[in-house]
């Protein structure tokens, strides 16, 4: 996946237009869940500025965590599942800690902590995200991370999760790819060793963002074969990066894939996707599980 020169226009033609109106008249863009926000203390948001502008994408909105959440009900998000990721070892608590304070003070935000797969006492790390502290789930980001979803120190991690009956976020798709991670992304993830884990831990409720971004028939295939497998949509399906899923296949998984738009660490308006989704997908009982319906029985939004 190359990253455009510049952000292009949604496809637009009078059918496409008029579904996305009809709903907006009927008030189904307002009230939405976002699946995948990332709320960091804004030195760690500042990090991330300057590394998508060395090696990605020029971040749209730059502000702190509350002024993130502010965007989004701006714009009709109602409920929203934060996640923070830990990059080095000892990260993990005090970025889940700041999570946590922030589920406590905002409304309508559900949050999920992280590890970094093989530090000291990552297990005693999830436990007191999910027990103390109150997140709904683990988030890992194989690029980030540099591991991959069946490495060892990573299954360690996600059989505590199917023990404690938590969702786990792992973004296991191969892309977006670079070569800043210092890791050889797309041989460290693929659709294949996802397929390893499941077939492991039948019962992990395992959500991969991007739908698996690029191998979309693959993990669409997955869906058919693990119960437990969910997908998000987050920068998969607006229109943005080349190729992407087929409405189609969306349409028909919409039961267990669900809205997120990876905000703010995006390169165009927040309600982009929310945008492309309303126009092109034609079931409106598909539109509402995909921003409502499969969120809320995932996480419990």
């Amino acid at each position: 996946m190359q990253v455009p020169a510049a952000v292009p226009a949604l496809r637009d033609d009078p059918e496409r237009r008029g579904r996305e109106q009809r709903r907006r008249a009927a008030g189904l863009l307002a009230g939405v869940t976002d699946a995948h926000v990332h709320l960091f203390p804004l030195a760690f948001y500042r990090a991330l500025w300057r590394w998508f502008d060395a090696h990605a994408w020029h971040i749209a909105f730059r502000g702190d965590a509350e002024a993130t959440l502010g965007v989004l009900r701006d714009h009709g998000t109602a409920r929203v599942v934060a996640s923070v990721f830990a990059h080095k070892p000892g990260a993990a608590r005090p970025l889940n800690a700041f999570l946590a304070g922030l589920v406590r003070a905002e409304t309508g935000v559900v949050g999920l902590g992280t590890v970094l797969p093989g530090e000291p006492d990552a297990r005693a790390i999830v436990r007191e995200a999910v027990g103390p502290l109150g997140l709904r789930g683990i988030k890992l980001h194989c690029h980030v991370q540099k591991v991959a979803i069946d490495d060892p120190a990573t299954l360690h991690v996600l059989e505590l999760c199917q023990e404690l009956g938590v969702p786990a976020v792992v973004h296991a798709g191969r892309e977006p790819a670079s070569q800043a991670y210092g890791i050889d992304c797309r041989a460290l993830c693929n659709v294949a060793r996802t397929e390893r884990v499941l077939q492991r831990l039948p019962r992990l409720r395992l959500v991969v963002p991007h739908i698996g971004a690029d191998e979309f028939a693959g993990y669409f295939g997955l869906l058919a074969q693990h119960e437990h497998l969910y997908l998000d949509t987050a920068m998969a399906c607006a229109e943005y990066f080349d190729p992407q899923p087929a409405w189609s296949d969306l349409a028909r998984w919409a039961g267990r894939v669900m809205y997120g738009t990876d905000f703010p660490v995006i390169p165009y308006e927040v309600d982009r996707e929310l945008h492309a989704l309303a126009r092109n997908i034609d079931d409106d009982g598909a539109f509402e599980a995909l921003v409502r319906g499969t969120a809320a029985r995932v996480f419990g939004t």
